[in-house]
């Protein structure tokens, strides 16, 4: 009997045996499952900004938001990107010397020695470029405008002068020039000139401050991970990866600096540096990229407002120098003032340039191009500027 006894009570335990083995199987995979869940509900997945890009200022511009992959809707996005076209244009509307009908263009036809009446804006610009062309001695200079254009840059350009001829109309020029012939005021915003042949060029500085103009604008839309980009005028905020669980960012922007060079060969070409520039902006001006050449000699369109001539010109007898300036880059907190300084560094040069940076504190990186293979660049920097 007992026997019996004891292969009854087998019998009857294993299907409690059975029933314990598909509970424990179940509860192991919701484990498993719950645990893959938590994985990658915590692993930042980082998705791709939102893009705007255009033509302004006769280069493009490039805006990118990061902040949108939080499912931000269509017609949010549509609105902000219909703010940020309108924001440029009517920068380029005010400012440009290619549109007759700009504030810019006007001013300059104007033979009137009385205030000029202009925008925010505008006023704006011309203060911050008077306030540099004070600190720079004169190497950043608005009215530098006539002069631009004989050389063959500007919106009249004469290009079928000979040297001699350029060098007998820049000296008639050059008393017409001048940024202490020039004044503005902030309120009711106007410009005056004290002679009536004086005009402004705003393309120096204009790009920068409608970087700025954007960024503020996203700012003030709640945006915190932002890139804009003007014809080569950049300015960071925040990150540009978001997690797609918006519990972390990752990845800065990063910003690259092009060797100057107008032929590039294989083993020269592409970038000299790459940079992560924090909530700052980078601007850089180079001679790579706009210049003419008369009778084998290469000018660039930065021209030294102190002496009329492109940084280029050698008095007769001067001998060739062995290496050439081909872009500075100057890295601030505002896109206006980095646009303005790379100009004025590009002109002063290495010496005076870096002397003037360390003494005002601007980051500023000057590349040369030279004649030796093993070293085709040469660098030389600010202490502040990132190593």
């Amino acid at each position: 009997m007992s026997k019996k006894t004891s292969i009854d009570h087998e019998d009857q335990s294993q299907p409690n045996n059975f029933f314990w083995n598909i509970i424990r199987y179940v509860i192991i995979v919701i484990l498993l499952v719950a645990g893959i869940w938590y994985y990658y509900s915590q692993k930042p997945r980082f998705l791709t900004a939102q893009e705007i890009r255009g033509m302004t200022m006769g280069t493009d511009y490039s805006v990118k938001v990061a902040d949108f992959v939080k499912g931000t809707k269509h017609d949010v996005w549509k609105n902000i990107e219909t703010q940020i076209q309108q924001r440029i244009e009517g920068i380029d509307r005010a400012m440009s010397t290619y549109r007759t009908d700009s504030e810019v263009s006007r001013f300059n036809n104007s033979d009137s020695a009385d205030w000029f009446e202009v925008s925010k804006d505008t006023a704006e610009v011309v203060n911050t470029a008077l306030e540099i062309s004070q600190l720079t001695e004169g190497a950043f200079d608005i009215t530098v405008s006539p002069l631009v254009d004989l050389w063959g840059f500007g919106v009249k350009q004469q290009l079928d002068l000979t040297v001699k001829d350029l060098e007998e109309k820049t000296n008639q020029i050059k008393s017409k020039i001048g940024y202490d012939k020039l004044e503005v005021r902030l309120q009711p915003p106007a410009l005056k000139k004290s002679i009536p042949e004086l005009r402004i060029d705003l393309s120096a500085i204009a790009k920068g401050y409608a970087v700025d103009c954007v960024a503020i604008l996203l700012e003030e839309n709640g945006f915190t991970n932002f890139i804009v980009e003007i014809g080569g005028e950049v300015c960071c905020r925040g990150r540009k990866g978001i997690a797609a669980n918006y519990k972390a960012t990752s990845h800065d922007w990063i910003i690259g600096i092009e060797k100057p060079f107008i032929v590039s060969s294989d083993g020269i070409s592409g970038l000299q540096r790459k940079l992560s520039i924090g909530d700052r902006a980078l601007a850089t001006s180079g001679d790579y990229q706009n210049y003419r050449e008369i009778n084998g000699v290469r000018y660039s369109h930065f021209i030294d407002p102190r002496t009329g001539f492109p940084t280029e010109y050698l008095v007769a007898g001067e001998p060739k120098p062995v290496e050439r300036l081909g872009s500075v880059s100057v890295l601030t907190k505002r896109c206006v003032y980095a646009d303005a300084w790379a100009t004025a560094l590009f002109v002063l040069g290495e010496h005076k340039g870096l002397e003037l940076a360390e003494k005002h504190g601007i980051a500023v990186l000057f590349l040369f191009r030279t004649e030796q293979n093993d070293q085709p660049i040469r660098e030389a920097a600010s202490t502040t500027f990132p190593k």
